[in-house]
């Protein structure tokens, strides 16, 4: 697949089949995913893969929780309250597996070059006919001590980028996109 044509066609998947990947596809876009920049060419990421139905489930359900909790101080998780409330949804969309791309180092740095490893592999995954999203409804629940123990984080790794990854049901709608804002600065 051309890049533009991945960039183009990639979107947010959030209705999956109920196959497992196998280890070596899921390997193959975390093998894209590493060929990302990343600043003086640290590479600080790690990648923990999360394919146990009831280990998602369990952390959708933490996660839900603790984002309902921080609801009351934060105005902008009031348009998604009812979804959160909801025992039946499932924060991971029912997705087969969950690739949390994690810092290995503890700077900001750290944090943007594992943005940009994420978007090679939602990239990757779309070319190989998977779709991808990323949760962050997970990300509070995954930084916390209580997942970190459950999960197997060791201390030194920071997730930063819940992707999860399967074979979509169907085609995602392809929303339109405004024009670019470019501003052009006089020297």
């Amino acid at each position: 697949m051309n890049v533009l044509d991945a960039i183009h066609g990639r979107r947010a998947v959030r209705d999956y089949l109920d196959e497992p990947l196998g280890r070596d596809l899921i390997a193959a876009v975390v093998d894209v995913a590493v060929w990302a920049p990343s600043g003086m060419n640290r590479q600080p990421w790690c990648f923990f893969v999360i394919e146990d139905r009831a280990a998602l489930a369990r952390s959708s359900a933490k996660a839900k929780a603790l984002m309902l909790q921080q609801a009351a101080s934060r105005p902008e998780l009031a348009g998604v309250r009812g979804m959160l409330e909801n025992a039946e949804f499932n924060i991971f969309y029912n997705a087969p597996a969950l690739i949390v791309i994690c810092a290995t180092q503890p700077d900001e740095m750290a944090t943007k070059d594992c943005c940009l490893a994420a978007q090679n592999l939602m990239l990757a995954a779309h070319a190989n006919g998977l779709g991808t999203c990323w949760i962050g409804f997970s990300e509070a629940w995954l930084n916390s001590a209580e997942a970190r123990e459950q999960l197997g984080f060791p201390e030194g790794v920071r997730p930063v980028a819940p992707i999860i990854i399967g074979r979509p049901k169907g085609a995602p709608h392809l929303p339109e996109r405004r024009p670019p804002d470019i501003r052009y600065v006089a020297g």
